[in-house]
């Protein structure tokens, strides 16, 4: 994010929603301030979709640029018992 207090935010956020990946963010977070610390993030103006996924993207690059086939399989298939 270009700022040492939007990256740790950012990644405690992930930490919090990883943990619980069904729940909502006021439901992961650990009380009212996390929650209000989160939907600050989402609300700041240089916090992007594209700016939180593009190292992800880099890092997935990187990882496909030492084999020799990478299949991209999408699957959308969703169970509701």
């Amino acid at each position: 994010m270009g700022d040492a207090r939007l990256n740790r935010r950012l990644v405690r956020m992930a930490e919090r929603l990883g943990a619980q990946p069904n729940a909502s963010i006021p439901v992961a977070c650990n009380g009212w301030a996390e929650t209000q610390a989160a939907y600050r993030l989402l609300a700041h103006e240089a916090v992007t979709w594209e700016r939180v996924l593009t190292p992800h993207w880099d890092c997935s690059v990187e990882r496909m640029h030492g084999q020799p086939v990478v299949l991209c399989i999408q699957d959308s298939t969703e169970l509701n018992y």
